[in-house]
């Protein structure tokens, strides 16, 4: 499969993969990362390859809107997400706002639309048939319909619309981004980590009433100030009824449909929230594990290094003497 884009109206590419159509055990993995200017556009991307498998992570801002072009070539099997959100509008918001799907395309040219002050970020995972029919048994139940269509090479959508991520799908993009093994190490683990982002997205895509079916757009703008106010108050939250009466909700409806929508309750969202709060300081900002456990609210080390490894499942000073 060879996968390449562009910047559309320009000939020069950003970037072209040629990758084995054949899953190869023990093959090497190559790992890139780099930082581009063009135009209007400006990227960062880190991308991680071996046969059968191309894994692709952008960041991407532009002083004026810009399409990008992508073309790819061969059966290939892609788990697409797309975040975005607007930097002037959201103090602090780890996540934004996002969608993905799982598609199959035999071949295709397709162009998306950057905007002038929004911020995106793009990952990409491609994977040949052989690859994905080495990860899922081709006679599963789980994908019975997608599986037919692959085999007519018809184009499809795994779900026949984008859903939200969830944090589970999130934290395992950025593992297989800021990920420190090398060689076989590197390998064996962004192999895990495929197949852990695969089961979140087909456990979701495949769930009857699964996240963002049940909401109407109004109700929407609804869920994403609350979610705004839990990113901007996660060491002490609102409690659900003052955050239903914040976001005008009945509160069991406040409930149920940010379950539906972000596919995590709104305790365990906060939860995460901290714990990924937490990582940062401790990784990237340099804190100490008893500084941290401050900042996140905290009162003790000793909870706070249970909780970090009940959702991270490896202690903070683990995480510290890796970095």
């Amino acid at each position: 499969m060879v996968i390449q884009s562009k910047i559309k109206g320009l000939n020069e590419w950003l970037f072209i993969e040629n990758i084995s159509d054949t899953y190869t055990p023990q093959n090497s993995i190559t790992e890139k990362r780099l930082a581009i200017k063009k135009e209007a556009l400006e990227m960062k991307y880190f991308q991680l390859s071996a046969s059968g498998m191309f894994l692709l992570y952008t960041e991407m801002k532009c002083d004026d809107t810009v399409k990008i072009q992508t073309e790819v070539s061969g059966d290939t099997v892609l788990s697409q997400f797309i975040f975005y959100r607007i930097p002037s509008f959201k103090k602090f918001h780890l996540f934004g706002r996002s969608r993905h799907n799982i598609r199959y395309i035999p071949s295709a040219s397709h162009e998306y639309e950057i905007k002038k002050d929004i911020e995106y970020s793009y990952f990409l995972m491609a994977l040949s048939k052989d690859y994905y029919f080495h990860l899922i048994n081709r006679h599963s139940s789980l994908h019975e319909d997608f599986v037919t269509a692959i085999d007519n090479r018809e184009y499809t959508n795994f779900n026949p619309i984008d859903l939200q991520a969830t944090p589970e799908m999130i934290r395992i993009i950025n593992e297989l981004k800021e990920g420190q093994k090398k060689g076989e190490l590197r390998r064996l683990h962004a192999e895990a980590k495929v197949m852990e982002l695969l089961i979140y997205q087909l456990e979701q895509l495949t769930a009857e009433d699964g996240p963002g079916k049940a909401t109407d757009t109004y109700d929407e703008e609804k869920l994403e100030k609350v979610r705004d106010i839990l990113d901007n108050n996660f060491i002490n939250p609102p409690s659900q009824k003052e955050l239903a009466q914040l976001a005008a909700l009945n509160e069991s409806k406040l409930r149920k449909d940010f379950k539906e929508y972000f596919g995590v309750t709104i305790h365990n969202y906060t939860f995460r929230v901290r714990m990924e709060y937490a990582r940062k300081l401790l990784l990237e900002k340099g804190k100490s594990i008893f500084e941290t456990a401050e900042l996140t609210g905290f009162s003790h080390q000793n909870n706070f290094s249970a909780a970090f490894k009940k959702y991270f499942g490896i202690s903070p000073s683990d995480i510290k003497h890796g970095s």
